[in-house]
């Protein structure tokens, strides 16, 4: 009776401990929280982003001064601040970062505890007991090199991040200059408008004293139908542009952005470009986040021929059989590489290192063709400008005279419409020779990491890495 008392008692002792280690386990696992979707989220307007922006730790004071209007500058800030396509990325990046965190964690050990309770009736018998601890030491081989896989990815994740940055930066300021070329064109249209329909009113009033031939009336008309095409169009075009970028800000679309004036812009110049191109590699974010990801497969590559060494298992052995014989010692398992050898987790490491390397150099050679290829529409715009401002003031002065030649019957009615319908033809053509050069500058800008104006820098900023 005595005997059965002390099994007992170290019965319990064990599951005492069993117990106490279960609860260490516990302890330190997390515990699920239902996050639900969010649900009639409502669209701000512009004047609350602007608000919410301005009363923001992330914005510095100053940076938002709109009384007269937003800046290309003032537009690309709210977008960093609001974007909806932005705060995506700032999630990949998080949960980047997250994977890098993963694969610089150990292992668990492994703890086993067996329990064996004899029946019938024998005499001298205990309960038999086995326990152990082991741990794969084969992970601590590869485990520095994971920990550097993490700390490259984490560095490609934040420069892909600045680079997504920079590109919501791109659109934004590109479809206000959108906005803005396409309300001068809708405004000149619409002014065409006016004159075109109080023409046509008098060559119908005309028409029906007898004083204009139904060819003159007619002309008038299909001038009118074609600046009401031409106007619908524009306004179309406006339509798409501004529900872009008010999607790209996260607001409701009311028309209420309004524009500074744009002067033109600076052009950057073939030293300049030239001199961007050289040093390229070390300012872009996604050629440097490409680096990023080759350096750390190279570690990959490391790691798997790492892993081709025998994976071996150690563990610790306490037991104690029905005989009440008490046992201590250890195991040690080990992977025998003679059919596997992890040849195949070689070879996919170094093909795709060898594919990054491809694809970093074809990133390099698109991007100097790319800036070889704006740099010479620049200066086919460039000359194409400077012919319209010589001469577009000469045709403008023509169609004048034209016009009181008109009036006055000293002039064939088709002749007067074609050169009017030329000169603002002209002048559109103008305004869209303008809104692509500000676009080019735009682009080159962004390929060479040349800023404009916008103060955006190069490493971490709340504004671009932290959730909103």
């Amino acid at each position: 009776m005595h005997h059965f008392k002390l099994v007992s008692i170290k019965n319990n002792n064990l599951t005492f401990l069993i117990l106490f280690f279960f609860f260490l386990i516990l302890t330190g696992c997390a515990s699920y929280q239902a996050m639900p979707l969010p649900q009639n989220q409502q669209l701000l307007t512009i004047k609350k982003l602007v608000s919410q922006a301005k009363s923001s730790s992330l914005i510095k004071p100053g940076m938002l001064n709109i009384n007269d209007g937003l800046t290309l500058d003032e537009v690309a800030i709210l977008a960093l601040f609001n974007s909806p396509t932005l705060q995506v990325e700032r999630e990949k990046y998080h949960l980047n970062q997250a994977n890098a965190y993963n694969l610089g964690l150990l292992p668990d050990p492994q703890l086993s505890v067996s329990f064996d309770n004899p029946t019938g009736n024998m005499s001298n018998v205990v309960n038999a007991w086995t326990g152990g601890i082991g741990f794969d030491l084969s992970t601590l081989i590869t485990h520095q090199t994971l920990l550097n896989v993490g700390s490259y990815k984490t560095k490609q994740a934040k420069l892909v991040l600045l680079w997504q940055a920079w590109q919501v930066i791109q659109q934004a300021k590109s479809l206000s200059i959108d906005i803005y070329f396409t309300r001068q064109k809708i405004t000149l249209v619409q002014s065409m408008i006016k004159t075109l329909e109080q023409r046509y009113q008098q060559s119908q009033t005309g028409m029906s004293e007898g004083n204009v031939t139904l060819e003159t009336n007619g002309i008038d008309l299909s001038a009118l139908l074609n600046a009401y095409s031409q106007l619908n169009q524009l306004q179309q075009n406006y339509n798409d542009i501004s529900h872009q970028l008010t999607k790209l800000l996260g607001i409701e679309n009311t028309n209420a952005i309004y524009l500074t004036p744009l002067v033109k812009p600076k052009l950057l110049t073939k030293t300049m470009i030239n001199k961007a191109l050289a040093s390229v590699e070390n300012t872009r974010p996604d050629l440097l986040a490409l680096h990023a990801g080759y350096q750390a497969q190279e570690e990959n590559v490391s790691a798997e021929i790492l892993s081709q060494f025998p994976a071996l298992n150690l563990g610790i052995t306490a037991a104690r059989d029905t005989g009440s014989l008490h046992t201590r010692g250890f195991n040690i398992g080990i992977t025998l590489p003679l059919f596997n050898g992890n040849k195949g987790g070689i070879l996919i490491a170094r093909t795709t290192r060898q594919k990054l390397a491809k694809e970093y150099q074809q990133r390099v050679m698109q991007t100097r063709a790319d800036v070889d290829k704006l740099w010479q529409l620049t200066t086919i715009i460039t000359q194409q400008q400077m012919q319209l401002a010589k001469h577009l003031p000469t045709l403008k002065k023509l169609v004048l005279s034209a016009q009181q030649a008109y009036n006055n019957g000293d002039i064939d009615t088709l002749l007067f419409i074609n050169m009017e319908s030329n000169w603002l033809d002209k002048e559109l053509e103008q305004l869209d020779l303008q809104q692509t050069q500000w676009k080019i500058q735009l682009s080159l800008s962004l390929l060479l990491m040349q800023q404009q104006s916008l103060s955006v820098p190069k490493n971490n900023t709340p504004l671009i890495f932290q959730r909103k």
